[in-house]
C-alpha cells in the first residue's frame, strides 16, 4: 500500500470511525482500524462487534491494500500532523506502517486483515429515507427518556417505526415517556425496529444538519444507515418485543395551560437548585391561573420561583423530578410549550400548536 491523503479529511475519518472501536480491550484485532487503498479511495473502518462505523475519502492511490492499524494510536498521531497538507501512508512487507508528512515521521507496526471479522451484509430490499436534519431531531428528542438499567433490555432502545410518509421515535425508562415524529422522503408499508441507545448516539454525531438523504435499511436483527462517504451498521434489540404504547398517554386532562418555554426552563433550573442533591430530585408546582409557582427543598434550603401562565381548567399541586421535565425542555426549540395534566397528575409536555412532539411523565408522588 503506498498512498499520499488530505491530512484534514484523514483526520476526520479517523475520529469518525474511532467511535465504534471497543471501549475496552477485547482482542487485538478489534482495536484496529481496517484501512483498505482502492482505486481512488481510501475507505476506514472499525467494529466493536455490534457497532460498525466505514468512512471513505479522496485518496492518491499509488499502491492498493488493505491493513490493520492500532486505532487509538493512529488517532493520536494524525490528530497533532493533521494541519499539514498532505500525509503519505506506505506499508513495507513487514506490515510496518511509514507514515510521512513535510516535517513529521513516524512508523507504526501493524497487523494484516486476515483475522479481521467480515463484514456483515445486510438486505436492502427494506428501507426508509429521511433527511439527516430530520434524523438527527427525531434521535435527539427521545434518547434521553431510555432505561439505563437492565431490568428490562429492550428499554434501553429507541423503538422506531416508519409508516407511510412519517417516521415515528419513542423511548421509556418506566417513569417518562418521549414520542417524537418526522416526515418520511418517500412512502414505505411498515418498517420498525428497536435500536441500542448507544448506536443511535454515535450515529447521531455523524449526521449534518443538511437536507441531504440518510437511507436506512432494517432486517431482523441489523440495521445499517448509509450517508454521503459514511455508513454506520449495528445489531438490534430483540430480546422481546417493545411496549405497546398507543394507549400509554392519557387522552382526558383536567387542566391546560400555555407557558413561555425559555421563562420556564430558567424558573425551573433555579427552583431545582436545593433539590439536586435529593435521589428524586423533587420540585413542586403551585399552579393557579395566571402563575406557577415552583419550589424546592433540599437539606441546605429551600428555593421558589415564579413564572406566568395561561391555565384552562382547575388550579392544581403536583411534584415531579425537576431532571424529567428539564431534559425535555433542553431539547425543544420554540417559544410556547403547552402542559396538560390528568387526574392523578401525570403530565404531558408538548409544543403549542403541533403534534411532531410529546412527552409523558408521572408525578413522583401525590402532594396535598
Amino acid at each position: 500500500m503506498k498512498i499520499i491523503v488530505n491530512g484534514l479529511d484523514l483526520n476526520d475519518a479517523i475520529n469518525k470511525v474511532s467511535r465504534a472501536l471497543p471501549a475496552r480491550e477485547v482482542a487485538p484485532v478489534l482495536d484496529c482500524i481496517k484501512m483498505v487503498a482502492e482505486g481512488d479511495k481510501l475507505t476506514l473502518f472499525a467494529t466493536d462487534k455490534d457497532l460498525a462505523i466505514e468512512r471513505s475519502i479522496t485518496a492518491n492511490v499509488m499502491v492498493g491494500g488493505a491493513v490493520l492499524v492500532p486505532g487509538k494510536l493512529l488517532g493520536e498521531y494524525i490528530r497533532n500532523i493533521a494541519s499539514e497538507t498532505e500525509i503519505a501512508l506506505e506499508l513495507d512487507d513487514g506490515y510496518k506502517m511509514h507514515i510521512s508528512s513535510a516535517n513529521s515521521q513516524c512508523n507504526i507496526n501493524c497487523m494484516s486483515v486476515e483475522n479481521y471479522p467480515e463484514q456483515e451484509k445486510i438486505d436492502e430490499s427494506n428501507s426508509f429515507r429521511v433527511t439527516e436534519r430530520n434524523l438527527k431531531e427525531i434521535i435527539n428528542r427521545v434518547i434521553f427518556a431510555v432505561a439505563t438499567d437492565d431490568t428490562r433490555p429492550i428499554l434501553k432502545g429507541v423503538f422506531m417505526e416508519a409508516k407511510q410518509y412519517t417516521l415515528t421515535a419513542v423511548a421509556t425508562d418506566g417513569y417518562r415517556f418521549a414520542m417524537c415524529k418526522k416526515p418520511l422522503e418517500s412512502e414505505v408499508d411498515n418498517l420498525s425496529a428497536t435500536i441500542p441507545s448507544r448506536s443511535l448516539s454515535e450515529l447521531s454525531k455523524l449526521l449534518s444538519d443538511s437536507e441531504n438523504i440518510a437511507t436506512v435499511y432494517l432486517e431482523n436483527s441489523n440495521m445499517m444507515v448509509r450517508l454521503e462517504n459514511i455508513t454506520l451498521m449495528t445489531r438490534l434489540l430483540t430480546a422481546g418485543q417493545y411496549i405497546k404504547y398507543d394507549n400509554l398517554v392519557p387522552r382526558e386532562f383536567v387542566t391546560t395551560l400555555l407557558v413561555n418555554k425559555e421563562n420556564f426552563e430558567k424558573s425551573l433550573n433555579t427552583a431545582s437548585i436545593m433539590s439536586r442533591s435529593d435521589k428524586n430530585n423533587l420540585i413542586v408546582l403551585d399552579i393557579e391561573e395566571y402563575v406557577m409557582k415552583i419550589s424546592s427543598t433540599g437539606e441546605y434550603g429551600t428555593a421558589k420561583e415564579e413564572v406566568t401562565v395561561s391555565l384552562k381548567g382547575k388550579d392544581i399541586r403536583c411534584a415531579y423530578n425537576a431532571k424529567y421535565i428539564n431534559d425535555c425542555l433542553k431539547v425543544l426549540d420554540c417559544e410556547t410549550i403547552k402542559m396538560e395534566f390528568a387526574q392523578h397528575n401525570s403530565c404531558i409536555i408538548t409544543i403549542n400548536n403541533s403534534d411532531e412532539v410529546l412527552y409523558f411523565i408521572l408525578p413522583v408522588k401525590q402532594v396535598v
